[in-house]
């Protein structure tokens, strides 16, 4: 293992150094990864005693508080795709969750060839897409591995998203507050509750942003609730029923209060305010120290040095892209500088952070940059 992970940047703090020692010991591929990804579906880890121990299927969706998971999702067939995430307890221990950072990279390094697509997840703010892994719901129990157990609590899964679909030329989606005053008549919207996915088209909203909307519903369903969602249509020919279901599930308003289609902005305006909002910063050692630098746009796939990491800041996600030749130090402390990125910034704890390698770039980070081949 490259000795730049001494640091285990991926914590607040350095490790103690009897845990750096484990770590350093720890072999190019470790045993309990060899046969990792391999076939489509899911395989998870718990970290104990710094080491990763299988988690049996039965209790897939069981995490307790005071420990550090890794959670692998292989999906495809003939050719696969990873995504790791690595999953921190409010409880667990600084050691652990650098122990379960430290490993998600081994595990992608030696695995994958850094292929997989590296996502940090705390508790009670996992991503929709992890949350998607577990039915009927993700259930947290008290207590660890050191401490011992207790009673379960179960979260129902009941987490609320309203997605704001709007644009002219290039239609973007942007998750906003679940709220009828983020909504307006002259766009379309995504409501994103339970297994209940809302599809609101605004009276004054254009016909692109009708059909990516449907489009991304879609994706919802099969994506996040595993081709099991049901998609209502809420248009200016809904009865009152249809429309009091809607805004009961918003938690929220009425047909009548939500604001005119003039609140909403201009789609021109929104479009380059979207792009505006969206921006990179390269993370380089050239100097000798980890320093982060805002690239100015519009972004283009030749900005991506390969010898370089960067980060891309959504607005409503941070992505952590590495470079295949960029060398160990940037590397390992790539996700540690987007926490700083993140609390820097003072983002919401809901902000997710994502790691992709140069090759392997999913679509939903592709679509930020003009002209990606």
């Amino acid at each position: 293992m490259d000795n730049s992970v001494k640091k285990l940047m991926y914590s607040d703090k350095c490790l103690e150094r009897d845990v750096v020692i484990v770590l350093l010991k720890m072999p190019e591929a470790h045993p309990a990864f060899v046969n990792a990804g391999k076939k489509e579906g899911l395989e998870i880890w718990r970290v104990e005693d710094f080491e990763p121990v299988p988690v049996p299927p039965k209790q897939h969706g069981n995490f307790y508080s005071g420990d550090s998971y890794i959670v692998l999702k292989t999906t495809g067939s003939n050719r696969f795709t990873w995504d790791i995430h690595f999953w921190l307890g409010s409880k667990t221990s600084m050691d652990e969750a650098g122990a379960a950072a430290i490993l998600s990279v081994n595990l992608d390094d030696e695995q994958f060839n850094g292929d997989a697509v590296q996502h940090r997840e705390t508790q009670g703010y996992e991503s929709r897409q992890f949350l998607s892994y577990f039915e009927p719901a993700i259930r947290y129990m008290d207590g660890g591995h050191a401490s011992g157990f207790s009673h379960v609590t179960v979260n129902a899964g009941t987490e609320k998203r309203l997605f704001q679909i709007k644009g002219k030329r290039n239609v973007r989606v942007k998750q906003v507050e679940a709220s009828v005053n983020s909504m307006n008549k002259g766009d379309c919207f995504i409501l994103d509750v339970n297994h209940d996915i809302f599809v609101y088209v605004g009276d004054g909203s254009k016909s692109v942003e009708r059909l990516k909307a449907i489009t991304v519903a879609n994706q919802i369903r099969d994506q996040d609730h595993n081709g099991r969602g049901n998609i209502e249509i809420i248009d200016p020919y809904s009865n009152e029923g249809d429309l009091d279901k809607f805004f009961e599930a918003l938690g929220s308003g009425d047909q009548e209060s939500v604001p005119e289609a003039t609140e909403g902005g201009d789609d021109e305006e929104f479009e380059r305010g979207s792009t505006q909002e969206v921006t990179l910063s390269e993370i380089s050692d050239k100097t000798g120290e980890i320093k982060i630098k805002k690239i100015p746009g519009p972004l283009k796939q030749e900005l991506l040095d390969p010898q370089e990491c960067y980060i891309l800041d959504t607005g409503s996600s941070i992505y952590v892209w590495v470079g295949r030749k960029s060398n160990g130090k940037e590397k390992s402390a790539a996700m540690d500088k987007a926490k700083q990125y993140l609390k820097a910034n003072n983002y919401p704890a809901w902000v997710h952070i994502s790691k992709v390698t140069e090759g392997a770039e999913p679509t939903a980070f592709r679509q930020y940059f003009e002209d990606w081949n």
